[in-house]
């Protein structure tokens, strides 16, 4: 080889190993991203489901307050089991409900479907979660 073939190979070389390095460096940042996102979507599945039994209980109580006659609010039962359930899920799970962005208008219509649920006879289906 000639003086000007080696400075092309060496040249060319460089550039090669750089895209590789390049090439090397966004695989990396996809696979970091691909598994954070799992880790994420994992997280959310453990927090709906948390929040589930947080809204069987929320139901349950304010059920048993409301048939046992306590705390007449003027709002007729329904009305006052679905504002006793939701003030007791801002109480108690605070973070769940902010990490999923529900809000209070959603909050109470997810009440309002498990206590019709109930009326109906029947438990509202939950989502299973994935280990």
């Amino acid at each position: 080889m000639t003086g000007i073939d080696d400075l092309l190979v060496a040249r060319l070389g460089g550039v090669v190993a750089e895209l590789a390095g390049a090439g090397v460096m966004v695989a990396g940042a996809w696979a970091l991203g691909r598994i954070a996102g799992w880790a994420g979507v994992a997280r959310d599945d453990r927090v709906r489901a948390y929040l589930e039994a947080a809204l069987e209980r929320a139901v349950d109580r304010a059920l048993g307050h409301v048939s046992a006659g306590g705390g007449a609010t003027g709002e007729g039962p329904a009305g006052e089991a679905v504002s006793m359930a939701t003030a007791y899920l801002r109480e108690t799970v605070p973070q769940a409900l902010k990490t999923l962005s529900i809000a209070p208008d959603t909050l109470d219509r997810m009440v309002e479907a498990r206590l019709a649920a109930r009326a109906a006879g029947s438990k509202p289906q939950r989502p299973s979660v994935q280990p």
